[in-house]
């Protein structure tokens, strides 16, 4: 009887096996099969979704967009058009069981001549709001506002809701609640009680401190960072706390807009920090239960400390009150690559494109991710992603650029990437990618053609800071012109010393300091030098920004001839996520010295394998 039983489930097996089998081979062999790919995200520009497979995504909740208000008074007030569209957007993220589409996505739809079925298909949204805004000023000084609003089904054109609200200026916050109160009426939505709150919010009884802010996020939301921009938002966003010291949106404002000059080392200075602190305080005195106040709060970690845990926890918290804000998710995308979290940052950007799919700034955040997780065929279509949608950025060719370094050591194809930038987009990454390019390809007089067009004495970036004499110095060396390269190096030598003092926690003048001392043969110094910058950033507490100085430190190594040190320094980056891969060593003349050791041909043999 067992005899029998074990034959029955030896054929059940069997047949199980082959009907398997038949399942998966028979449709393959006919074609029938379609792989998922590990990033949905990633497709070709021909290959983007439709409207109705977008609309999919949303799930049960209901989908719109705020397209920009068309502004139907004086040029100069597209501020305020642009800030009522973004105003009533956000009370509506605010609602649970509704996705908004961002105002990043939303204002490209600006002056469109595209009808509301054919944005509706674009971003896969059921309903619209559109309208217009006029602001009417009275020598009396009693303005007042005109707001057309009109809901409309996206898939038939209906019109679900439509009315006008011509009020007094001091009412507009009364138009921006009666105005989402409807749509969300209108679509069906059932809110919370906090959710209702958030509908009437009144942020400030000061019109001018309104105003003010409004400018300030005018400045803040135009496409490119750029210091003149951010500049202007700092000095509108304090006008409007000095005009209402309880304005809370506004003292967010101008602790994003801090946080940011300090990140992006425009200003990175404890005076700069101080700043960023105390509007951050301010902003957490007066709506400590705000979850922009914890968006904010979140950023400040994020941009200033660099510290993953408290960026997190703050933007938990935010995540809460604005359900579906792309620009939570994105803040937290952000905390996870710095965590090194890379599956996590690509699922976040992914919900984020739900929320915002004409945001270039998301498939170019993911190319990052992809290229430093070596997989460079995806990162090549992101950015090809970002290109499609904003021509005019330079970022997504850089990348680009950077990806063929790293994938097949492509300097060609790198350098096509690198012409496409606009000739109007001034950028100090460009000149530093062509210097290195010219490097890879040993045209060492292009190199140092290049830096002499570069204006000022430094090239200074988010991953380096380097004396222009620097980086001719290496350029003469290659040339085999010592003498001049040492000329240059004493040169770099008091720049940086004393620049050092004056930026001694900045782990870029730390590294670049020991280059020189290592190319001046002071070995300890280097590598004291060298060693600081790491400590000061370590890949363990910033998982991208910590990898440059991982790889100077291997370069000072290797120039002093501390070999086997370097080559466990190269190794370790090609263990992990990083920019480093064996066709970028081949390529990368700072490895001359190293390519006949035994233990970097192992290294690069072992690695070869995974890194394309």
């Amino acid at each position: 009887m067992e005899l029998i039983f074990l034959i029955l489930t030896i054929l059940a097996i069997i047949v199980a096996i082959v009907f398997g089998f038949l399942q998966v081979v028979v449709p393959f062999v006919k074609g029938e099969v379609t792989f998922s790919k590990k990033y949905p995200f990633v497709v070709s520009v021909a290959e983007r979704p439709t409207g109705a497979q977008r609309r999919k995504r949303f799930k049960k909740a209901k989908s719109i967009v705020v397209l920009p208000l068309e502004n139907l008074g004086k040029p100069e007030d597209e501020y305020f058009a642009e800030g009522m569209a973004e105003e009533i957007s956000s009370r509506l993220a605010s609602v649970k069981r509704l996705s908004v589409i961002s105002r990043t996505s939303a204002s490209t739809y600006a002056h469109t001549t595209k009808t509301i079925e054919q944005i509706g298909e674009e971003l896969g949204v059921e309903y619209a709001l559109e309208g217009t805004v006029r602001w009417a000023r009275t020598s009396e000084g009693s303005d007042r506002v005109r707001v057309t609003s009109q809901l409309i089904k996206v898939t038939d054109d209906t019109h679900v809701w439509a009315d006008t609200y011509d009020r007094v200026l001091d009412d507009i916050f009364d138009i921006q609640s009666e105005i989402a109160q409807q749509v969300v009426m209108q679509l069906g939505a059932k809110i919370l009680e906090q959710e209702r709150t958030a509908l009437a919010e009144k942020p400030t009884d000061n019109m001018e401190a309104y105003h003010a802010y409004l400018q300030a996020r005018y400045s803040a939301t135009r496409p490119h960072f750029s210091l003149n921009n951010w500049e202007r938002v700092v000095e509108c966003a304090e006008q409007a706390t000095q005009l209402d010291p309880t304005f809370t949106l506004a003292h967010i404002e101008l602790a994003k807009a801090h946080s940011k000059f300090y990140f992006f080392w425009y200003d990175h200075t404890e005076e700069r920090k101080a700043l960023a602190k105390r509007a951050i305080k301010r902003a957490t005195d007066l709506s400590p239960d705000s979850p922009q106040v914890h968006l904010a709060t979140g950023l400040y970690y994020l941009w200033v400390y660099r510290d993953a845990a408290k960026a997190l926890q703050e933007l938990d918290i935010a995540e809460k009150g604005l359900p579906n804000s792309s620009a939570v998710i994105e803040a937290k995308a952000a905390v996870f690559e710095l965590q090194g979290r890379w599956d996590d940052v690509i699922d976040a950007y992914e919900r984020a494109f739900v929320l915002s799919p004409l945001d270039a700034s998301l498939p170019m955040a993911l190319a990052h991710a992809l290229w430093l997780t070596r997989h460079y065929e995806e990162a090549i279509t992101a950015c090809d992603q970002a290109i499609a949608l904003a021509p005019d950025d330079a970022w997504p060719y850089l990348t680009k650029a950077f990806t063929y370094w790293c994938w097949n050591g492509d300097t060609k194809k790198a350098r096509a990437a690198l012409a496409s930038i606009s000739i109007r987009c001034e950028h100090v990454w460009i000149p530093w990618a062509l210097y290195w390019t010219e490097l890879y390809e040993s045209k060492f007089q292009d190199a140092l053609e290049r830096l002499d067009a570069v204006s000022g004495d430094w090239m200074c970036i988010k991953i380096c800071a380097r004396p222009l004499v620097l980086l001719r110095g290496f350029a003469y060396e290659l040339m085999n012109e010592s003498e001049k390269a040492r000329a240059l190096y004493e040169s770099a030598r008091n720049m940086l010393e004393r620049e050092i003092e004056k930026h001694a926690d900045d782990p870029r003048y730390h590294s670049s300091l020991g280059i020189v001392y290592a190319n001046l043969g002071l070995k300890e110094q280097a590598i004291k030098e060298g060693e600081q910058a790491v400590e000061l950033l370590p890949v363990s507490k910033d998982a991208f920004y910590g990898i440059p100085y991982v790889l100077d430190l291997a370069f000072i190594y290797t120039i002093i001839g501390e070999q086997d040190k370097a080559i466990q320094q190269l190794a370790f980056l090609l263990s992990i996520p990083s920019w480093s891969s064996v066709p970028y060593y081949e390529m990368d003349p700072r490895w001359n010295r190293l390519r006949d050791n035994p233990k970097f041909q192992e290294m690069m043999e072992k690695y070869s394998g995974s890194q394309v």
